[in-house]
C-alpha cells in the first residue's frame, strides 16, 4: 500500500472540491469524507492523517462561506464526517484479521408452527431457531397476523405476554428485543436468561391457551446437513472494496425493480456520484491494480443500471461477473413470494472482527428477510451495519443457481456482547428453493454455509 501516495490524492481531491463552485451541485464534504473514510479502512491511512486533511478541508469551507450550513461543530465531529471516521486520537488499522469473536454458545434450529388466538389480533408464529448468545438466551420468528400490523402494532404486545417453562420448571417471561419487528420479523429474549442449558420449553402464547413444547435436543433432531467451509481470500484490498459496492448497488436496484426495465436514464443517485472518486483512490493507493477489469465492469454495470453521472473513465467492458448478471436479469424472472419461514441455525468463523450466525428466513409482504446475530470486536465500534466498508460482503446461490445480494435492513444496539441484525436477501427467495449457499466474504477472510431449506 503506497501511504505517501493515498494521502496526496485525498489532498488533491480537497483542493478540486475547493475550486469547484457551490453551485455546481453535490455534497462537497459527503465527497472528500467518503474518500477518507475509504482509506482508512484499507490501511492506507491512519485516522490521524485523515481526519487531519477533512478538518482542513472543513476550515477552509467555512473560510470562503461558501458552505455555511455545513459548519464544523467546536469540539465534536462535522455532520458530514462518515460513521466510520472518528475525529481526534488515532485508530490505527490491523494489517491482519483481529481477534476472533465470541460465536454463539448455542444454536438449535426448530422449524416449527405455533398457532396464536385471542385479542387484540391472533395468527401463527413460525418459530425458526433457538440461538444462546452474548445478550442472551433468544428466540428467532416471524409472525404472520391476521391483520397487517406495524413495529409498534398489536404483534409486540401480543409477543410480549408470551411465556415459557422449562424442564427444570423454571418461567420465563418473553422480552422483544430492540429490532425491527413487523414484516422484518422478532427476536424475544428469555428473562430472566437460563443458568442451564433447557432441553425444552413449553411456550404458552397467551393466558389460558394450551403450552406448545419447543424440542431444544439438537441432538435428538434429524441432521439438515449444512457445512460451512472456510478459508483466506486472494483478491485485492481494492477488487474486494468494489465488489462491495457493486453489492450494494444491486441490493438497492433489484429492491426498487429498476433492472432492464428503464430505456431513459435516471437523475443521478447519491450513491453512483462517489464510484469515479472510490476507484481513482483505490488506484492511487495501489490498492487496484492498473490491470483489473472492475473499472470497466462498473462503467458497464452503471450503464445496465441507467446511473448517469459516476465519473468513473475507464470504458465498458462486456464481461460481468456472474453474480452481477444473475441479479440484473431478475427482471425476467420472479413469481410472487409466498409467506412462510424457513428455519436456518448455523455459525460462520471469524471474518476480520465479525462472528456471524445465521438464525432463519422468512417471506413476507413480497420480500425475504434473514435473521442474523453478530459478535466479535469489530462490531462494538459504531460502524452502522448497512456500511460497505466494515462488514462482510454476502452473497447467496439458490438452489436453481441464481445469484441473491444482501442489504441491511436495521440492527439492534451494539454492545460487547454482540448485536441481532436483519438482512434483506433481494431478488427474494421463492418457496420452491430447496436450499442456499451464503458466501460471506470479508477482506482476509471468506465464509461459505450450505443449508437446506424447508418452508412452513
Amino acid at each position: 500500500m503506497d501511504c505517501q501516495r493515498a494521502e496526496a490524492h485525498l489532498r488533491l481531491l480537497a483542493e478540486e472540491q475547493l475550486r469547484r463552485p457551490a453551485s455546481a451541485g453535490g455534497n462537497r464534504q459527503i465527497r472528500v469524507g467518503r474518500v477518507a473514510e475509504l482509506l482508512t479502512v484499507i490501511g492506507a491511512l491512519d485516522d490521524e492523517a485523515a481526519g487531519r486533511i477533512v478538518a482542513d478541508f472543513g476550515v477552509a469551507l467555512d473560510t470562503r462561506q461558501d458552505d455555511a450550513r455545513y459548519r464544523r461543530v467546536q469540539l465534536g465531529r462535522s455532520p458530514w464526517w462518515p460513521a466510520g471516521v472518528r475525529s481526534g486520537p488515532a485508530m490505527p488499522v490491523s494489517p491482519g484479521p483481529p481477534a476472533s469473536g465470541p460465536v454463539p454458545v448455542r444454536l438449535v434450529l426448530l422449524g416449527q408452527v405455533i398457532p396464536v388466538r385471542g385479542e387484540p389480533g391472533g395468527g401463527e408464529v413460525y418459530l425458526l431457531s433457538y440461538a444462546q448468545t452474548g445478550p442472551g438466551h433468544q428466540l428467532s420468528l416471524f409472525f404472520r397476523s391476521t391483520r397487517q400490523a406495524g413495529p409498534s402494532g398489536p404483534e409486540a404486545g401480543i409477543l410480549g405476554q408470551f411465556t415459557a417453562t422449562d424442564d427444570r420448571g423454571t418461567r420465563y417471561q418473553m422480552k422483544v428485543r430492540d429490532l425491527g419487528g413487523g414484516a422484518d420479523g422478532w427476536t424475544l429474549m428469555l428473562k430472566p436468561g437460563p443458568s442451564h442449558h433447557p432441553r425444552w420449553l413449553d411456550l404458552i402464547a397467551a393466558p389460558g391457551q394450551p403450552a406448545v413444547r419447543v424440542d431444544l435436543d439438537s441432538s435428538a433432531r434429524p441432521p439438515r446437513d449444512a457445512t460451512v467451509t472456510a478459508g483466506p481470500v486472494t483478491a485485492s484490498p481494492g477488487d474486494h472494496m468494489l465488489h462491495a459496492v457493486a453489492a450494494g448497488l444491486l441490493a438497492e436496484d433489484a429492491r426498487l425493480g429498476f433492472p432492464l426495465r428503464h430505456s431513459t436514464p435516471r437523475p443521478p443517485a447519491p450513491d453512483a456520484e462517489w464510484l469515479g472518486d472510490i476507484i481513482a483512490a483505490l488506484q492511487a493507493a495501489g490498492a487496484l491494480s492498473a490491470l483489473s477489469p472492475l473499472p470497466g465492469q462498473f462503467a458497464a454495470l452503471c450503464a445496465r443500471l441507467h446511473l448517469p453521472g459516476h465519473g468513473i473513465t475507464a470504458p465498458p467492458v462486456r464481461d460481468l461477473p456472474g453474480p452481477w448478471l444473475s441479479i440484473l436479469a431478475h427482471g425476467h424472472r420472479g413469481a410472487p413470494v409466498a409467506d412462510g419461514g424457513a428455519a436456518a441455525a448455523v455459525a460462520l468463523p471469524d471474518l476480520d472482527g465479525i462472528t456471524l450466525a445465521i438464525l432463519g428466513l422468512h417471506n413476507c409482504l413480497g420480500r425475504t428477510v434473514m435473521h442474523m446475530h453478530a459478535s466479535g470486536p469489530v462490531n462494538q465500534v459504531s460502524y452502522p451495519v448497512g456500511s460497505l466498508y466494515y462488514w462482510p460482503v454476502t452473497w447467496i446461490r439458490d438452489s436453481g443457481g441464481d445469484w441473491h445480494a444482501t442489504r441491511a435492513l436495521g440492527s439492534s444496539s451494539p454492545n460487547a456482547d454482540g448485536s441481532a441484525l436483519r438482512m434483506q436477501v433481494v431478488p427474494p427467495l421463492s418457496r420452491a428453493t430447496t436450499g442456499i449457499e451464503v458466501i460471506a466474504t470479508a477482506r482476509s477472510a471468506q465464509a461459505r454455509a450450505t443449508l437446506p431449506l424447508r418452508w412452513d
